[in-house]
């Protein structure tokens, strides 16, 4: 017999009635930051044009790539639609802000909006969820990277960051264009809204000279993605596997160290995960003000790490679930670690073997 969970409260109704009305309020604000990036990455393209000298291109490079992630972040809060009511404006600015990566809004719409957010940490639903065993069991080239040592496996895992949101986006859209149950103008649209930003960076910057098709745009983007996964990664790959829709069982926030909390600010809040999957339209510059009121509300329960310690402990833990969803597997080495909640203790190193876990239900 499964043992019975304890009742798990009503977190958007209970926050509702603490917060200020102006925290989950939609504005704008995060506009002004998308005009600013684009301001500061058309200048930045232009330096590279008059002068691609070795000692600046990669200051250059990083500085791109770092507004081309901010822009991504900005595009996820345009694509919840809180503050643009007209759905073909929200879908043109949130098209210009992710037009780096080739990621079409109504794809994303799709894919991260409704079957991410609809469905978080679902075995079966959530597209964005790690490995289960019996995935990892049929796909050889799992087998073949568990096979290898732990620092080779992080390497190539971690070295994968820079290609994962362009890799994720391709196959996203390989699987939706492929769906017949969708219509094809959508079809189409989702091809066109890949297609045509992707042509026009390509050979926007190619025109310019190939410097800046190198340093101004390729390299860049690899930045992005190595920075926006950094973010993705520690937001749910450290959580069990839920069925009942428990926002705090299937989130994770990380925080940045006080003096980078301008960083945190051009990053969107995109570290308050908890925040914003409780209220995804509410406006980011709110998310921590939420996030401290959830955890006066649940401290038992809130999830909350330093970024670096987030990452640390995704370099030391197998990415693969075991059949109890609580726990995560590395099957070569037949080490078992728990998630979040579960077991997981952030202080210590979590090599080490965990009993079964039954899963509530409920």
């Amino acid at each position: 017999m499964l043992p019975s969970c304890p009742p798990r409260p009503q977190y958007r109704k209970e926050l509702k009635a603490v917060l200020p009305a102006d925290y989950l309020k939609p504005d704008n604000q995060h506009l002004l930051w998308l005009l600013g990036h684009l301001a500061f990455c058309a200048g930045l393209l232009l330096l590279l044009k008059w002068n691609s000298s070795w000692w600046l291109v990669p200051g250059v490079s990083i500085l791109i790539g770092h507004s081309f992630g901010c822009m991504g972040f900005i595009a996820h809060e345009i694509c919840h639609g809180g503050a643009i009511r007209n759905r073909k404006l929200r879908h043109f600015l949130a098209g210009v802000a992710f037009s780096p990566f080739g990621i079409g809004p109504l794809l994303w719409s799709k894919w991260h909006n409704a079957e991410h957010h609809g469905h978080t940490q679902d075995a079966d639903l959530d597209p964005d969820r790690l490995f289960l065993l019996d995935e990892y069991k049929n796909k050889p080239v799992l087998k073949w990277l568990y096979r290898r040592s732990i620092l080779l496996r992080n390497l190539l895992i971690f070295g994968f960051y820079s290609l994962m949101m362009s890799e994720q986006n391709l196959s996203a859209m390989m699987r939706y264009v492929r769906d017949p149950k969708l219509k094809a103008k959508d079809r189409l649209a989702i091809l066109f809204q890949f297609l045509v930003p992707k042509l026009l960076w390509i050979v926007g910057t190619a025109l310019m000279g190939w410097p800046v098709l190198v340093f101004g745009y390729i390299v860049p983007l690899l930045i992005a993605n190595f920075m926006v996964i950094s973010y993705i990664s520690t937001n749910h790959f450290l959580n069990p596997l839920v069925d009942d829709g428990d926002v705090l069982a299937s989130s994770l926030s990380v925080t940045l160290p006080k003096w980078l909390a301008w960083l945190d600010t051009m990053h969107s809040h995109f570290g308050a995960h908890v925040a914003h999957h409780l209220f995804p339209q509410a406006p980011s510059r709110h998310a921590r003000k939420i996030e401290r009121q959830i955890m006066a509300l649940w401290p038992d329960r809130y999830h909350v790490m330093p970024f670096n310690e987030a990452l640390k402990l995704l370099w030391n833990t197998p990415w693969i679930y075991d059949e109890d969803g609580m726990s995560l597997v590395d099957p070569h080495k037949q080490v078992t670690v728990p998630t979040l909640g579960h077991g997981l203790d952030q202080q210590q190193p979590p090599a080490r073997k965990a009993p079964k876990r039954v899963r509530c239900k409920g």
